[in-house]
């Protein structure tokens, strides 16, 4: 299926365990990911690891956080919302 393909994704909590996968995955479908974590290392070695398009962090405890993430991030067509 390449459906996908093309689309700007982003993933929460794509630092490890599934989002990391499912990261993964999006991105050898050729979808444009955009991962999020908390820590800085984490995100960027995921991003790296995976090929994507950008890091952002962000911790979802902190609502000011949150409203900064929303403010910085491109347009997504497509959200995986995998953070806990």
């Amino acid at each position: 299926m390449r459906a996908i393909e093309g689309a700007s994704v982003l993933v929460t909590g794509a630092t490890d365990g599934l989002g990391r996968g499912v990261a993964g995955e999006l991105a050898r479908r050729g979808a444009r990911v955009l991962v999020h974590g908390r820590d800085r290392v984490r995100a960027e070695a995921a991003a790296e690891e995976i090929g994507a398009a950008g890091v952002h962090l962000a911790d979802f405890a902190s609502l000011a956080q949150v409203r900064a993430l929303a403010d910085e991030l491109p347009p997504v067509d497509v959200l995986v919302n995998n953070a806990a």
